[in-house]
């Protein structure tokens, strides 16, 4: 029980570094796209956010996996 609840926890954590991942990439070119500087620095400002989740998200998933 305790090694598929930790399985399903890895799952999720993987799925949300993915996911935050494909925000962050998303925005960033959102940002090449737009049309005027104010929409540019915003696609950035929020790029930048999603980075920062990605970090704090990967970093916990590494130290998951280090528990064993």
């Amino acid at each position: 029980m305790v090694i598929n609840m930790k399985a399903s926890l890895l799952k999720a954590m993987e799925l949300a570094v993915n996911a935050e991942a494909q925000a962050r990439d998303r925005y960033k070119e959102l940002a090449k796209q737009a049309e005027d500087q104010e929409t540019r620095l915003l696609f950035e400002q929020i790029a930048r956010e999603e980075d920062m989740h990605l970090k704090k998200l990967s970093e916990r998933l590494k130290a998951l996996k280090m528990m064993g």
